[in-house]
């Protein structure tokens, strides 16, 4: 059968840090169990040339640049000689090697050219790769994508099996990859239970009697930068607010980032919240601090686009790194459906301005595709919706369809279809998300608009107890003890996911 495994580090891993769990070098371990499979031949490694771990030196190795082309699979199989080849993340901590034979048993009886699974968390699966997919012309050598993107773009154009099996953990939105920090942080939480790496089939009982495993550290805070906006929305909250939102001082951010350094771990920024975030008097400067902060990876701002003109372009290619994703709302492809949503005539300007910032964008490799467009879908769209999409497409903007949000019944319900899931799962918001309202309240979630049932505020609280109480608030709700205020029996914005 000649069947032999490739242990691949991401590109993303050029030290040994992220390849070392619970005191092992992870790739030994895999390697490890695999030794006991009479079906593999031999094992080798693929290593990006950034990295500079010990696996450097092992006996046999392959070093690839940006990503395992097609051509790097070329030269793996000619010189090892190989029919078939078993790819292994190099931090899958948890891998189980009786998958493995599962899965290399369903590609060898069904004769495919690969196999994946698509329910398995990353780090339990691997992916099968055969000699005979390489003579496919769509996996060309001079194609530079990874050659197993290629096959699951273009599922039908090879000779491919799905894996599957139980449970399925989809829905927890969990890897189990040490190379990533929150992932790293579930796999030490699950470990704690019973001092032990579990067996993939005993996962979900222990995630649903000890939920509190999946909550780690805030990964998305939403900012309410500023109340204030010159647009008058026909689905937009802030005029329920008494009184509304004023503006934030720039010492209350600095406040929220220095305390997010407790957490030591990436997170992302959303400027949003019921004002229009470029309306601040200091944006820019907010921008910059938040550009700065190393431990923040992304930064979306969305915007009605008044003020998302050529300046502000300018000051997003200024700005080092490629952190900040801008998202246009604008309910219209012409100057009568803008105003019909948005009770405003700067239809032409926000049009200008999105052109603009696409222009500039695109010059600047860094920044090019962070740039969307979002309409809502609700009645007062539907009938233009094509017309729309016709419209932006010709200017090939990627296009954001948003579910409305009723805040719990606080504006009316403008939905023409309700897209909410039968079935009721833990909310997302809750496991990893925190609101910050302009005068620095720690609003209970984002359906805590006015902050009723704040948890806090970020100038005088500790953050890290107010998130401890957070993780009350997940467990309860995972275990369908809801709270009561806000209302979250009646959300239904629990499934909805930002980053």
């Amino acid at each position: 059968m000649n069947t032999q495994a490739l242990i691949f580090v991401d590109s993303s891993i050029n030290n040994d840090n992220p390849l070392t769990f619970n005191g092992q070098f992870i790739p030994d371990s895999i390697a490890q169990k695999i030794q006991s499979l009479p079906d593999i031949e031999s094992i080798h490694y693929c290593i990006p040339e950034s990295y500079t771990g010990k696996l450097k030196q092992a006996a046999s190795v392959f070093t690839y640049s940006l990503t395992d082309t097609p051509e790097m699979w070329q030269q793996v199989f000619t010189q090892t000689g190989a029919l078939h080849i078993i790819k292994i993340p190099a931090d899958a901590a948890f891998f189980q090697s009786s998958i493995l034979s599962e899965m290399l048993d369903t590609h060898i009886k069904y004769l495919s050219e690969f196999t994946f699974s698509y329910n398995l968390p990353s780090g339990y699966a691997c992916e099968i790769i055969s000699k005979s997919v390489l003579e496919n012309p769509l996996a060309n050598p001079t194609v530079q994508n990874s050659l197993c993107d290629i096959v699951k773009n273009n599922l039908n154009h090879f000779d491919v099996e799905l894996y599957y099996k139980e449970p399925d953990l989809r829905w927890h939105r969990v890897n189990f990859r040490a190379a990533n920090i929150r992932d790293r942080l579930v796999m030490q939480n699950i470990i704690a239970i019973n001092n032990q790496t579990p067996a993939y089939e005993l996962l979900q009982d222990i995630i649903d009697n000890h939920p509190e495993v999946l909550f780690t550290t805030p990964s998305y805070v939403e900012i309410e930068l500023c109340g204030h906006c010159n647009l008058d929305c026909i689905f937009c909250y802030r005029n329920i607010l008494s009184p509304q939102h004023g503006t934030m001082e720039l010492s209350t951010l600095q406040t929220l980032l220095e305390k997010m350094r407790i957490f030591n771990t990436p997170y992302a920024v959303c400027f949003g919240g019921s004002g229009e975030p470029l309306q601040h008097p200091q944006f820019y400067k907010a921008l910059e601090l938040c550009n700065n902060e190393d431990l923040i990876h992304t930064i979306v701002i969305e915007t009605n686009g008044i003020h998302a003109d050529a300046g502000y372009a300018s000051a997003l290619a200024s700005f080092t790194g490629n952190k900040v994703t801008t998202i246009v709302n604008i309910n219209g492809h012409n100057p009568e459906t803008y105003r019909k949503l948005h009770n405003a005539d700067y239809f032409n300007t926000v049009y200008d301005n999105i052109l603009k910032l696409k222009e500039i964008l695109e010059t600047n490799s860094k920044l090019n595709n962070n740039l969307y467009i979002q309409i809502l879908k609700i009645n007062e769209t539907e009938s233009f919706l094509d017309s729309y999409y016709d419209f932006w497409e010709q200017h090939n903007i990627p296009i954001i369809l948003q579910k409305q949000n009723t805040y719990i019944g606080r504006i009316p319900d403008k939905r023409y279809s309700d897209l909410t899931p039968l079935q009721r799962k833990p909310c997302w918001h809750l496991r990893q998300d925190l609101y910050i309202v302009s005068d620095g309240t720690i609003a209970f979630c984002k359906q805590d608009i006015d902050g009723a049932a704040k948890r806090g505020n970020i100038i005088t609280d500790d953050l890290e107890a107010m998130w401890k109480q957070q993780r009350e608030h997940f467990v309860n709700d995972y275990k369908q003890n809801r709270a009561k205020k806000p209302n979250c029996s009646v959300c239904d914005e629990w499934y909805t996911y930002n980053l």
